[in-house]
């Protein structure tokens, strides 16, 4: 692993643990959702730039989403609340 590919980590941990902080604080205090978005942002390109160098697959991400929505589908009732009904 070289420098740029360690410092892509620690800013990718970094920018994980922001976006948490920010859904706290709108958890806590209240809908703030342009915060979120500007953290969101900063996570996605510090995605695009581990892309960029190959860390990463944007097929393999998306296949990884696409599997998650499917499992959430089978067990949030409050995301999918009429998802189980035949």
């Amino acid at each position: 692993m070289n420098n740029a590919q360690e410092e892509l980590l620690i800013i990718l941990m970094e920018e994980c643990a922001e976006v948490a902080q920010e859904c706290s604080k709108i958890l806590r205090f209240g809908n703030d959702h342009d915060k979120l978005e500007k953290e969101l942002g900063d996570l996605q390109c510090i995605i695009d730039m581990m892309h960029h160098r190959d860390m990463v697959s944007f097929n393999n991400i998306f296949d990884a989403a696409d599997a998650k929505y499917h499992k959430l589908k089978d067990f949030s009732t409050h995301l999918f609340p009429n998802s189980n009904e035949e």
